[in-house]
């Protein structure tokens, strides 16, 4: 008997961008709102569906004009990283849903001083996707 297997590739609609910055995640935020005239708020902490003794601290906010939610998530817990394979990063910005355009997202980032380095995560080469999906 021959058995054929299926794959189907699925589309994310979803960018993670890594972010390195020596400053605390409320300032950072604070510089975003300031700088790119946004309105992160502290939400509750982000407890991934592989991993529930995990919390790790999140703001977010929602463009009505663009229909995207952006998540600043960090990437410390007490109990280890959200992602193992980035642990030098400190806060993952995740945008979900809508229309946004990745590059014109990291040039407005890199115009904050707290923000020493903005980079997108390469999707296919991250091993665990399910840590990184905010549903609220």
């Amino acid at each position: 008997m021959k058995v054929v297997k299926i794959e189907e590739e699925k589309e994310l609609d979803f960018l993670i961008l890594g972010v390195n910055s020596h400053t605390k995640m409320y300032k950072l935020c604070w510089s975003i709102n300031k700088k790119l005239k946004q309105s992160f708020i502290k939400k509750e902490n982000h407890i991934p569906q592989n991993n529930k003794k995990q919390s790790f601290e999140r703001f977010s906010y929602e463009d009505k004009k663009t229909n995207s939610q952006y998540h600043i998530v960090s990437n410390q817990s007490n109990f280890g990283c959200l992602d193992a394979n980035n642990k030098n990063v400190n806060y993952f910005i995740v945008v979900q849903g809508g229309v946004y355009n990745s590059k014109k997202i990291i040039e407005n980032l890199n115009q904050i001083d707290e923000i020493l380095l903005v980079f997108e995560l390469n999707l296919s080469k991250i091993r665990l996707i399910t840590p990184f999906i905010i549903n609220d």
